[in-house]
């Protein structure tokens, strides 16, 4: 059996994760396969799961696009416990006579291996004189509290890139002269044809900040502008999408803060 730190879990439950990312083999085969090769005991089977639970997570999150939440099959530890007991408590069915013969001639000592019922280190996990330790669910909450951290300060991060970006936008059209700037109106146009309505969020807040009263164009427009309009490159319109891309992230990363509470461990 391991005698594993936080920080050798960690790093196991992180090959796990990017073997999950990569191959696309379930949490389960993957945890159990770590399971056999180092003889875990149930909490430590526990400990792993959740942890490449938490990784598999972090991995997918860096890959994802958008603000859409990340979701897949995770890990069930009760399931990978079961499966290695179930293969490990089964009885060996002799293949035959010879077999029955040789099975006799074993000394009592062995009577366990011939009956499928193995006692030595690397398959404790399984026997029914096991005492389990306390779970260490401690060590997954570390590391779920450290990742909520980075979230928190990331969101923040976005959040304030998002106000710079409408606010400088804002103090240019609150300009009483507006011969510097680009229009509006063209502005909202080219922003409408690259980025369609995802965009309009941005737009919107822009007209509430200069105090402008100009409508923005419907949905079908926006559809005909994608489909036909050629937009300009200018420091307005990239701005725009600065704040966009900020917005986009920080939705993504509180449906990964739900993601977090939703799955964090009771202690």
């Amino acid at each position: 059996m391991p005698n594993w730190n936080e920080t050798e879990y960690v790093r196991r439950a992180g090959e796990v994760a990017k073997q999950f990312a990569t191959i696309k083999t379930p949490l389960n085969d993957l945890c159990e396969k770590v399971a056999r090769e180092e003889a875990m005991n149930p909490d430590e089977i526990r400990t792993l799961v959740r942890l490449s639970n938490v990784a598999a997570f972090q991995e997918l999150f860096k890959q994802k696009e958008g603000d859409k939440m990340v979701e897949f099959d995770v890990g069930n530890p009760e399931s990978v416990i079961s499966r290695i007991q179930s293969s490990v408590t089964d009885p060996v069915q002799p293949a035959n006579i010879h077999n029955d013969k040789l099975a006799s001639e074993i000394p009592d000592q062995m009577k366990e291996i011939r009956l499928g019922r193995k006692f030595d280190d690397r398959v404790k996990v399984a026997h029914e004189d096991v005492v389990e330790r306390a779970p260490r669910a401690d060590f997954v909450v570390i590391a779920m509290r450290k990742l909520a951290s980075e979230f928190d300060v990331e969101r923040r991060m976005q959040g304030n890139k998002w106000e710079y970006a409408v606010n400088k936008l804002a103090r240019e059209y609150r300009k009483l002269s507006t011969y510097q700037t680009v229009p509006f109106a063209k502005l909202a146009t080219d922003a409408f044809s690259e980025y369609g309505e995802e965009i309009r969020p941005e737009l919107e807040a822009l007209l509430s900040e200069a105090r402008l009263n100009i409508a923005l164009p419907e949905r079908e427009k926006v559809a005909q502008l994608q489909d036909r309009h050629v937009s300009d490159d200018y420091k307005q319109l990239k701005l725009l999408k600065e704040a966009f891309e900020a917005r986009e992230i920080y939705v993504k990363i509180q449906n990964g803060e739900k993601w977090i509470q939703e799955n964090m461990p009771r202690l």
